[in-house]
């Protein structure tokens, strides 16, 4: 019998729909990055949408995200505008 492999997903329940009117941050964006050694190495930039102004159902999720032991994630924010985050949630399905 083969057992199967799990995907994880990794989701951030953060506030969206914060874009500002005009510049930089009219359409914000957050990254993600894994790494499987403990920071020593990063995965490819992974990048998604937070929510042009008004936005608020906006969901900001990275999926198929393979399988990893000891993996270390970062995420970064780099527009002005206003970050809260109020958890990540890892999933393996």
């Amino acid at each position: 019998m083969h057992k199967k492999e799990c995907s994880l997903q990794f989701e951030l329940d953060m506030e969206t729909g914060v874009g500002l009117q005009s510049g930089q941050g009219i359409d914000p964006q957050i990254m993600m990055q894994y790494s499987d050694d403990g920071g020593r190495t990063w995965s490819s930039e992974l990048w998604r949408d937070i929510g042009a102004v008004g936005k608020y159902k906006t969901r900001v999720k990275w999926n198929k995200l393979g399988v990893a032991r000891d993996r270390v994630y970062m995420v970064e924010m780099t527009d002005p505008v206003f970050i809260q985050i109020n958890e990540a949630v890892l999933n393996g399905s």
